[in-house]
């Protein structure tokens, strides 16, 4: 079962609604499998949704920019910093897509999906076959970095932000932001790509 999404401030207000318990009223499409939530309910939802311009102002974006050492000129997505601020500290599970525990391709497929629309299966390898290859220098918020941390092969994936920043599910912490100039990272950078 898929549930419907309008945008990604949408789903987000409503993942978190229905964490607190709130019960949705939904409407099933005859014509498929997905179902979404009723008119009345995106319509509340939606007056409850800041703008977009309320996000980019002192009250969200700024300090979270500040506290994560993030180019706030480069950021074009606020649903992206969302999204994280969400999935923070959300334990590693090899196979894992859920707040429960959640790997490193998960993790850039839920935030592919939700923030921007697209729809990419696969483990951080296929991925990595699927995006137009682009130069460290042209990374910019949205793009994905990949890396050979085992084997010498594709092993680990995740979302920029800004000024060297990502944002992945790792092993040892779960989802965090991480800097691309951590010695670490240097050692195992594949590549960087976009779609």
């Amino acid at each position: 079962m898929t549930l419907y999404l309008y945008n990604p401030m949408k789903s987000l207000l409503l993942l978190f609604l229905s964490f607190w318990s709130v019960s949705l009223v939904h409407a099933v499409n005859p014509d498929s499998t997905l179902i979404k939530p009723a008119d009345s309910v995106v319509s509340a939802v939606d007056s409850l949704l800041p703008s977009f311009d309320s996000l980019c102002t002192d009250g969200f974006l700024l300090p979270r920019a500040s506290a994560y050492d993030l180019h706030l000129g480069e950021i074009n997505n606020p649903e992206l910093l969302l999204l994280f601020e969400y999935w923070r500290d959300t334990p590693y599970r090899y196979g894992g897509r859920t707040r429960t525990g959640i790997d490193c391709s998960g993790f850039v497929n839920v935030l592919l999906g939700q923030v921007y629309g697209l729809q990419i299966d696969g483990g951080s390898a296929s991925i990595y076959t699927k995006v137009q290859h682009i130069a460290r220098e042209e990374l910019r918020e949205g793009d994905l970095v990949f890396f050979n941390i085992r084997k010498g092969r594709i092993s680990h994936v995740g979302m920029y932000l800004s000024n060297d920043k990502f944002v992945h599910a790792t092993v040892r912490s779960g989802v965090i932001i991480s800097d691309l100039k951590e010695a670490y990272y240097q050692r195992y950078f594949a590549g960087a790509g976009r779609f």
